[in-house]
């Protein structure tokens, strides 16, 4: 009694009642956009709990929603002690907020994670257009979609001032008083699971936006640090040894696509290279070191894991290998489609050559590929003979997915463009694979072009060329709705083609488990005759080597994933926690994480550790 009368007396003044009642309303918005979350939540973990998740979702989203009115709309009315300032300042921001958490939702049905620094560097960062390419219809969508909301939200606060002045504060206090007690339910029950451990748990509240992970330090069986595999802040003993190097003075040329599956070097996608790989060694079971660019580049060209990536940048270390083709004058040549500024690339892997990050020229990566292969091409005419050459052509046609106009490609049904809006749960991936798979063939078209040259100008005699991807890309081959990349460490994301070959060498088909780690000790071995032992710079082996590889660790911009040799992957997160799921992402609630998988690891990461 005591409680509603109190509140009865902060719903007096009909303005702020107003308010309330604009953000009660736009509860209807958020609660649709949480839709996203929720399908997902209950076919990954909520049905072990459903009435906490239905509770935790209700506290959670109008917890969201009333928040903007404790620091947006009762501040902004108060103090300027102007109704309608207030009122047009909290529909202006209430619409954008509305539009983040739509975008929010939409990221974390596609990649498993929420609004964080690097989609911002992304989006924000140097050549994001790049980054993320749309049609001009879908453009004109999001901007038609922002201006009916903004009419929307004005309209909608013009409603909460009728209901203000005709319905009682009784009412808000009985709705506060609701909300109350469903919190105090969703915390209790939060809590007793998470003394007990249970995992589905923070698996549900990995759904929600904005949640701050603050678990008792018994979630985890001992102490969770024990678990925690950020390395930052760290100096480094990177080589080893100085390198033993006796050069051979072979070219290298490393071919690479963005975001290309294993399933798509074949004699249909990829006629061009399937046809040069005859002659190559193809390496059938090859995986990046991540599920995306900015690990997947820097696993090729150090051979580590990309959890060194940000102390490595900050302390200006550069690979060993490109150190020692530099010096042994090398020529290097980089030819990006799409900036490298942009993961920071620029400022890591390629940092003494920075001044060749910069895009390609035109407008769409089939553009700028079509122009990168033409550029190679002409410095094969116009280079240095007396030196031999690296050079890097990374292709992005497959990242984008916009198809120049008048090509149609081989396989049909398929999409005209990449139609994102439309991904999700139970989608029929047909006709988007098969726009894919278009791109691949597009791309193997330039391939092609390039690989000619190279045979017509006897360049092939003395040059190893090693075609590969810096990560795979999803179509909900999981049947979790994951698509593109950076969503998860199965085969879907990581396993990419591996094709290497080198003068004279024995066409061979392999079929152990490789990766990143290895093209670069391979290629110091081969190249460079290096007589250091490969524990001097790399995590990897030769390529060739086919001993048992017990396990793999890879990572992403949001945790480290520990790959076992059944292919059950523990993902350990940034925040502490940490996940456990069979090789088709089947997330495993019961499993102890395994200690010494944890200890091989840490040993790993921790090779060049000072």
């Amino acid at each position: 009694m005591i409680i509603r009368d109190r509140l009865s007396k902060l719903f007096d003044d009909n303005n702020i009642k107003a308010g309330i009642w604009f953000f009660l309303l736009n509860s209807a918005f958020v609660f649709l956009i949480s839709l996203k979350y929720f399908v997902l939540l209950f076919s990954e973990a909520a049905l072990i709990h459903p009435v906490y998740s239905v509770f935790a979702c209700f506290c959670h989203f109008t917890c969201i929603t009333l928040i903007l009115f404790w620091v947006l709309f009762l501040p902004a009315y108060c103090l300027t002690h102007k109704y309608k300032v207030a009122k047009y300042i909290t529909i202006v921001v209430t619409t954008l907020s509305l539009i983040v958490l739509a975008i929010d939702a939409y990221v974390f049905s596609l990649y498993r994670f929420h609004l964080n620094s690097y989609v911002m560097d992304q989006i924000f960062g140097p050549s994001a257009g790049q980054v993320f390419e749309f049609t001009l219809g879908q453009y004109i969508i999001v901007i038609s979609a922002l201006l009916l909301l903004f009419t929307i939200e004005f309209f909608v606060f013009k409603l909460a001032e009728k209901i203000s002045r005709r319905i009682s504060s009784k009412v808000l206090s009985l709705l506060a008083i609701v909300w109350f007690s469903s919190f105090i339910f969703v915390q209790s029950f939060r809590t007793v699971g998470l003394m007990n451990n249970d995992r589905s748990i923070v698996s549900i509240e990995r759904h929600f936006p904005m949640v701050l992970p603050i678990y008792p330090t018994t979630f985890f069986s001992d102490d969770s640090s024990s678990v925690s595999m950020k390395v930052t802040g760290c100096q480094y003993d990177y080589p080893k040894n100085p390198i033993k190097v006796t050069s051979s003075k072979k070219n290298l040329l490393i071919i690479a696509f963005d975001s290309w599956r294993y399933t798509t070097m074949d004699s249909l996608c990829t006629p061009n290279i399937y046809s040069f790989s005859k002659n190559a060694i193809t390496f059938h079971q090859h995986y990046s070191g991540s599920n995306g660019t900015k690990s997947g580049v820097f696993s090729i060209f150090y051979g580590l894991s990309g959890s060194y990536f940000n102390d490595f940048m900050d302390q200006s270390i550069e690979p060993v290998f490109l150190q020692s083709l530099k010096n042994n004058n090398y020529e290097i040549r980089l030819f990006p489609s799409a900036s490298l500024r942009n993961p920071p690339l620029d400022k890591c892997t390629f940092l003494s050559f920075a001044d060749q990050c910069d895009p390609t020229q035109g407008m769409n990566a089939w553009q700028r590929d079509v122009n990168l292969s033409l550029n190679f091409i002409n410095y094969l005419s116009e280079r240095d003979t007396t030196k031999p050459f690296m050079s890097f052509l990374f292709f992005d046609s497959l990242h984008s997915m916009i198809k120049p106009d008048d090509y149609k490609g081989p396989f049909q049904p398929s999409w005209e463009n990449a139609k994102y809006e439309l991904l999700g749960k139970d989608v029929d991936p047909t006709e988007f694979l098969n726009l894919y798979k278009n791109m691949v063939y597009y791309l193997d078209s330039l391939v092609g072009n390039v690989l000619n040259e190279m045979q017509e100008k006897g360049l092939l005699e003395n040059t190893i060329v090693l075609i590969t991807g810096d990560h795979a890309q999803e179509f909900d081959d999981n049947h979790h709705a994951f698509w593109g990349h950076n969503g998860n460490f199965s085969d879907a994301q990581i396993r990419v083609p591996l094709i290497y070959y080198y003068p004279k060498c024995q066409p061979t088909h392999y079929h152990h488990w490789t990766a990143h780690y290895d093209i670069v000790p391979t290629l110091m071995h081969d190249m460079m005759n290096v007589e250091n032992p490969i524990t001097d710079y790399s995590i990897g082996k030769y390529l060739q080597d086919t001993t048992d590889r017990t396990f793999l660790m890879v990572d992403s911009y949001i945790g480290v994933g520990m790959i076992d040799s059944v292919k059950n992957i523990t993902n350990i997160f940034y925040d502490g926690t940490y996940q456990i799921t069979d090789s088709m992402i089947n997330e495993d609630f019961k499993s102890e994480i395994n200690k010494n998988l944890v200890s091989n690891v840490r040993s790993q990461q921790g090779m060049f550790l000072r």
